[in-house]
């Protein structure tokens, strides 16, 4: 992918699920019209949308089992949901799925009084309500009769998932409620059976009740350990030093800012408002500026942050930075740009990394940014046509060249770091020694950035991502016609580990967090800083 920043500004990467209103059963004839529909659009979208079923002959046959599988009764949007549910599922694609029509159920959801995450090898309890606060740091071997992993598998089923930790990460999505339980195990009552294994190594089997309606919930005194030398801050993004010390901290947990919206802006997205209204309700929780100039001042910029942070670590003579991206679901992959150049200078620009980029011309792919092909192709002075790969490399650049194209698309993100790029003239504003910290919902455009941090020397530390190197990425939205379901389908194939498949589907943390590090660290909610502020100590760089 070239790193001109206006290259990757398609790459939005984060997951838009649409609201739908209560549907009335289908005829056979407008429920077929669907699947077609879907069929498809997962043919000219999605990059390669045969291979997870053994090739394209494997595929039209489970399209054709699908057809066939519809009553001449038709079907109500839920039941066409769970008909597809296991087709997505299959794709093991992260950014191809469908979303659950909304319902009317006959009663509210009752909540668990315990929450779970996941270690390395392990997923145990990390917080609770009394009398269950007894509970934190159990492991989890089995539920509801199932073991762990085949658990997981089923949670796959219902939302795809890239690898086991991916599983997993969904999975712990849906203990969250006895209704979202029952999306895994419909048979689930007012409680969940679940077998664990405490830090000592005794077994127990304990029936943890649905008990708490959705205000309680919310408003829990949960019993959680949390190192309290880290700020607490809503945002999606800040920095300190921690306590008396001499480390930065830097907690980015959604790639959004400023840059990103000025960036839409600039290129003519059709989504630009409804983008920044999901911004104002999610951060500032009050209702989006008409103006969109006034709407944008009020986001902060993610490059302003980082120049903020870095020349306070080169005052204070800060040599380690704590990038924590746990939890970080994604975002625009530009805003990554301007983070490196300030940290890495011409070092960035001259790094040849083994990354390539496959998207797929398609219709939905063109109208996602209102163009024509023809005007498609004469951005790119290119001769697509539609079912071709739009095929880009990161190969090393000519610093001196692009320089001056970076400064002049700087200009455009309203963040005043075109200045600060062209005084650099190549430099690195300040570079540290970054240790990063990911967990399983470290996805997507957070992915990106532990990916190319590591390259350049990162130190990454925790849980795997769920995110697989070798995957596709690029959400694609969209809607079936008559039931009204929605999803997104991905349309660019990334390819970060051409020789290693393995890590091509996991990429394993240099220092990993196990069941028994969490253990050292009391189950804190903040382990992994603690943890990487201790390796700090032991000289590692």
């Amino acid at each position: 992918m070239p790193r001109s920043i206006f290259a990757l500004t398609l790459m939005l990467l984060t997951c838009c699920v649409s609201r739908l209103a209560a549907q009335d059963r289908l005829s056979r004839a407008e429920a077929l019209e669907d699947l077609r529909y879907l069929i498809t659009a997962l043919e000219e979208t999605h990059p390669d949308p045969y291979s997870a079923f053994g090739g394209r002959v494997s595929f039209k046959l489970r399209a054709q089992a699908l057809l066939e599988a519809v009553p001449e009764g038709g079907l109500t949007p839920a039941e066409l949901y769970s008909l597809l549910r296991p087709l997505f599922g299959d794709l093991r694609d992260g950014h191809t799925y469908i979303s659950s029509p909304p319902g009317r159920p006959s009663a509210e959801p009752r909540y668990l009084p315990a929450r779970f995450a996941i270690a390395t090898d392990a997923v145990y309890i990390e917080r609770a309500l009394p009398p269950y606060e007894g509970l934190i740091g159990y492991r989890l071997l089995g539920l509801q009769g199932e073991t762990l992993e085949r658990a997981a598998a089923l949670a796959a089923t219902v939302f795809p998932a890239e690898n086991d930790f991916g599983a997993k990460r969904w999975l712990l999505s849906f203990l969250v409620s006895d209704r979202r339980a029952r999306r895994v195990f419909p048979d689930v009552g007012d409680g969940l059976a679940v077998e664990l294994e405490g830090p000592s190594g005794a077994r127990v089997e304990r029936r943890l009740p649905f008990s708490l309606d959705r205000a309680a919930y919310l408003g829990a005194p949960w019993v959680v350990r949390r190192w309290e030398a880290i700020e607490e801050n809503s945002g999606p993004f800040f920095w300190q030093f921690i306590g008396d010390s001499n480390i930065a901290y830097l907690r980015v947990s959604s790639i959004v800012g400023r840059e990103a919206f000025e960036e839409l802006r600039a290129v003519g997205r059709q989504d630009l408002r409804e983008q920044v209204e999901r911004y104002y309700e999610r951060y500032v929780h009050a209702s989006m500026p008409e103006a969109m100039d006034e709407a944008l001042s009020g986001v902060p910029c993610l490059s302003r942050t980082v120049g903020e942070m870095l020349t306070s670590m080169r005052e204070r003579g800060s040599e380690h930075l704590i990038l924590d991206l746990r939890g970080n679901g994604g975002g625009w992959s530009s805003l990554l740009t301007p983070f490196l150049l300030l940290a890495y200078g011409d070092r960035y620009f001259g790094y040849d990394f083994p990354v390539t980029f496959a998207t797929r011309i398609s219709p939905a792919y063109l109208a996602l940014g209102g163009q024509t092909l023809a005007e498609f192709n004469a951005q790119l002075g290119s001769d697509y046509e539609i079912g071709d790969y739009h095929v880009t490399e990161e190969t090393s650049l000519d610093a001196t060249s692009s320089r001056d194209e970076y400064a002049n698309e700087l200009e455009v993100l309203g963040c005043g770091l075109a200045e600060t790029f062209r005084e650099l003239n190549g430099r690195a504003l300040y570079t540290p020694t970054v240790l990063v910290l990911l967990d399983p919902a470290t996805f997507s455009a957070a992915y990106h950035f532990v990916y190319r941090l590591w390259h350049l020397g990162a130190k990454i530390v925790g849980v795997p991502s769920s995110q697989a190197g070798n995957a596709f990425v690029d959400v694609t939205p969209f809607r079936l016609p008559n039931s009204g379901l929605s999803g997104s389908i991905a349309r660019t194939a990334q390819i970060f580990f051409p020789d290693d498949e393995e890590r091509g589907r996991v990429l394993m943390p240099d220092f990993p967090m196990m069941w028994s590090d969490f253990q050292a660290y009391e189950f804190d909610e903040h382990a992994e800083v603690r943890y990487a502020i201790d390796l700090i100590g032991a000289g590692v760089r």
